[in-house]
């Protein structure tokens, strides 16, 4: 991604569908968080551990 380009999510996930808006919501805010730093690992990018936590589950969930 270009420095200073803007990256709207909800628009690139328009027809994101996982039955669960909650779950939706996560992956959004998760992409949200990756995009910022793409040259960190998910551990890093992540305020906390739990959310990095979360965003492994959510990658890992079938």
């Amino acid at each position: 991604m270009a420095r200073g380009t803007r990256f709207d999510m909800e628009k690139e996930f328009a027809g994101l569908d996982f039955h669960s808006l909650r779950l939706e919501e996560r992956f959004i805010r998760t992409m949200e968080t990756l995009i910022q730093q793409p040259d960190k690992s998910i551990r890093e990018a992540s305020e906390n551990r739990a959310e990095a936590k979360a965003a492994c589950r959510m990658f890992c969930h079938r």
